[in-house]
């Protein structure tokens, strides 16, 4: 298998894990808090894995323009969820 084979496996399979897990998960989390929830420990270090995964989709971003259009928007996503979580337990402390 080629290098780019190999590459657009890897992003295939990115798209697929966003899609069936990380979005869904996201977003329910984002649900809870639009509403005003707190966010549990578990939410805490979802939220940090996929931070911490961002930054290495980062690169591949780059790499590939034609997913920095999903890139940008999945970190407005997160962007808007730990405002939320911060706006909540600022309000309720």
């Amino acid at each position: 298998m080629t290098e780019a084979e190999r590459e657009s496996c890897l992003v295939s399979a990115l798209l697929r894990d966003l899609n069936n897990q990380r979005l869904p998960k996201l977003f329910a989390i984002k649900e809870r808090l639009d509403r005003g929830e707190l966010a549990d420990p578990e939410d805490i270090r979802y939220i940090h894995d996929g931070v911490h995964d961002a930054l290495w989709v980062r690169r591949l971003c780059e790499r590939h323009p034609d997913l920095a259009s999903i890139c940008t928007q999945v970190t407005k996503l997160y962007k808007e969820i730990t405002e939320q979580a911060l706006e909540n337990e600022t309000r309720v402390h």
